[in-house]
């Protein structure tokens, strides 16, 4: 994979595909791996870029940060393709970039999908993974976050495959380390679009998951009240991390109306 020195850092990257560009941001602790379910479901029409944000992946960042500075990495990278517009894709976290893109640079923003999107993370989330870091500082292992956080993001149906199966554990979600992990973290804390967020001009689709536990519903049902002609678009029986093939068709009818 490809890196680009910007903004002071080395921002590792992926561009698949051909066609008009889509940005996919990934959320907490996740990398570049976390689209590969959509990636197939796209790239035959589409452009897709795809980062590794600072502290997460393969991406080697220095110091302390923002979601403002994450937000600089994306915006940086698009001029380093010369893309000057696109479709935005945020997912959690990548959604505090996503909307913070789209208010300060509206001209570059085709179109924004914001999937399990916040505008401020729920207290009862913050209170469980700044726990779980505190443990993994404390001793415990790092798979052990990893695991409370895939109780977090998915549904209960996912589990009882597991156990039907015997794979309790599932895939750990992310390769970050326990440093970028509480990084991110500290720059989710600090993140509150509340007061801003109904400036996005753009034209908006927000996906949210019925079983989201991590973000609840309603969260997204008050982002689609707050953006002028967000149009909203819920999944019975998702939690946080949603399968691309219960929305890509939506997302890419979103896209077409905008183009």
């Amino acid at each position: 994979m490809p890196i680009a020195d910007i903004n002071g850092q080395r921002i590792n990257y992926e561009v698949v595909g051909s066609g008009t560009p889509v940005i996919l941001i990934t959320g907490f602790g996740g990398d570049i791996t976390f689209w590969n379910n959509l990636v197939p479901l796209l790239s035959s029409n589409y452009r897709l870029i795809m980062i590794d944000n600072r502290g997460a992946g393969r991406t080697e960042y220095n110091g302390r940060f923002t979601t403002d500075d994450m937000t600089d990495d994306v915006v940086s990278l698009m001029d380093h393709l010369s893309v000057y517009k696109a479709h935005v894709v945020g997912w959690s976290m990548g959604g505090c970039m996503a909307q913070e893109l789209s208010l300060a640079h509206p001209q570059r923003v085709i179109s924004l999908t914001l999937i399990s999107a916040y505008m401020r993370r729920p207290a009862r989330s913050s209170h469980m993974m700044n726990t779980m870091i505190r443990a993994v500082r404390e001793g415990a292992d790092i798979d052990v976050l990893s695991m409370a956080l895939q109780g977090m993001c998915l549904p209960e149906s996912a589990f009882q495959r597991r156990e039907e199966k015997g794979t309790v554990r599932g895939k750990r979600p992310f390769t970050s380390t326990i440093d970028g992990i509480e990084d991110q973290m500290r720059s989710v804390d600090a993140y509150d679009s509340r007061k801003r967020i109904s400036a996005i001009a753009v034209p908006t689709l927000c996906i949210h998951g019925l079983s989201d536990i991590m973000v609840p519903p309603e969260i997204g049902d008050e982002i689609t009240s707050l953006i002028r002609g967000c149009k909203p678009y819920r999944i019975p029986g998702a939690g946080h991390v949603i399968d691309p093939a219960s929305y890509h068709k939506r997302m890419v009818e979103h896209f077409k109306e905008n183009e």
